[in-house]
């Protein structure tokens, strides 16, 4: 960890990064390893289960991206809680479309799977045009969930990552373990991408503000 973030700050010019770690990224420490922060995941999950963070303004700029590349045909949304995104993208781009939650509630929902989207799933591997995801914050091991997205891609297949400024330190902690600057995240995915992940940076999609919260959000 300490070796992953001292060279993420080498770039950005900084000269202490002891002093400046906090303010970039973060990553929790659960003293109960996975099992605590698994529970944790489905407290929220539950708490939260009305709540939807996906915003048509966001799903547009993406669904305008796919049919840009001839893409759309099927792809997985990861952390999608009660699969608001799931049956947008369904609609709007008539693919098959599915999506994953930790917690045993998105059993309760169209064409959702109780699945940890960390795990690979061989019914998966080079299946879906496109991955959506907008709860990479959530995830315990970010550079490992992104790998095993990765790999249930086609070939010409896109991941898309929203990120916005609650995703940053300032908005984790126990309930979303990983945070990261917006300005950081394209060093992080070139660095995961490169050493196994299996995927590159493409582009930055950039929604102004998001219908839901007003937040300007990033596409990775």
């Amino acid at each position: 960890m300490k070796r992953l973030l001292n060279r993420l700050i080498r770039p950005l010019g900084l000269r202490t990064a002891k002093t400046c770690h906090a303010q970039l990224v973060y990553f929790h420490d659960y003293r109960g390893g996975y099992n605590q922060y698994r529970e944790v995941q489905i407290k929220h999950n539950r708490r939260k289960l009305d709540n939807v963070w996906a915003d048509e303004f966001t799903l547009k700029a993406i669904e305008s991206d796919l049919r840009s590349h001839g893409l759309g045909r099927a792809g997985i949304c990861h952390g999608a809680r009660n699969g608001f995104e799931v049956m947008w993208l369904r609609e709007r781009l008539l693919g098959d479309v599915i999506g994953t939650d930790v917690a045993e509630t998105a059993a309760q929902f169209p064409h959702m799977h109780v699945w940890d989207f960390h795990d690979d799933n061989s019914e998966w591997i080079g299946k879906f045009d496109f991955v959506y995801s907008n709860s990479l914050d959530q995830a315990l091991d970010p550079a490992g969930a992104l790998k095993a997205w990765a790999q249930q891609l086609i070939p010409e297949g896109r991941m898309y990552i929203e990120h916005t400024m609650a995703h940053s330190v300032e908005g984790a902690g126990e309930m979303d373990p990983f945070g990261a600057h917006p300005m950081v995240m394209p060093y992080l995915f070139f660095v995961w991408g490169r050493d196994g992940g299996g995927y590159q940076l493409d582009a930055i999609l950039e929604v102004d503000a998001k219908q839901n919260n007003g937040m300007q959000a990033w596409i990775f």
